[in-house]
């Protein structure tokens, strides 16, 4: 059973969570301009190939990047939302006190799936960046900075899933 000392842990997390909002927001709007970019960047291919018969060795392969960015830009932003994917078929079938019970599995099983994507995206960041790894295309870039987006967008999405799991113990609590 938790005490009452432990609700003072949920309510500093929740101040703590509320510090993250604002930088996942900011990160949805980085993924909502990426897609704008995205666009132009095509509708620029598409003019330049057919119009003027240059076509760009560069822009495709920008727009895989910024596909890869959006996803892990958008992520937090969507689970924070409610907008990833819920099994409604399944949820309906619970009085509110399984609900809450589904969502602090899921939720569980999300804290711990997003450490260890966040631990091993860290670690192989920090390799990547000791040994100078770089993606080789039409660009070449460092890999680094996509295993370092995707650690602080699992970080992020570990954050939303503590939120819900520790709301949904709260609802748990509150139904007994």
């Amino acid at each position: 059973m938790l005490c009452p000392k432990g609700w003072a842990v949920y309510e500093r997390w929740l101040m703590k969570q509320k510090f993250f909002d604002p930088i996942i927001n900011f990160m949805a709007f980085l993924a909502g301009t990426a897609l704008v970019a995205a666009v132009v960047i095509v509708c620029f291919e598409i003019c330049m190939r057919y119009f003027f018969h240059r076509p760009q060795i560069w822009t495709v392969e920008v727009c895989e990047y910024i596909l890869f960015g959006m996803t892990f830009l958008g992520a937090p932003w969507l689970l924070k939302t409610g907008g990833h994917v819920n099994i409604d078929v399944v949820m309906s079938q619970f009085g509110t006190r399984g609900q809450a019970g589904f969502k602090l599995f899921y939720s569980g099983m999300g804290i711990l799936t997003c450490l260890i994507i966040s631990w091993f995206s860290i670690a192989t960041a920090i390799e990547c960046y000791e040994s100078s790894v770089l993606i080789i295309k039409a660009l070449s870039l460092p890999k680094h900075y996509f295993i370092i987006l995707m650690a602080v967008s699992y970080f992020l999405l570990f954050v939303e899933f503590t939120g819900t799991f520790l709301d949904s113990l709260k609802q748990i609590r509150k139904d007994i």
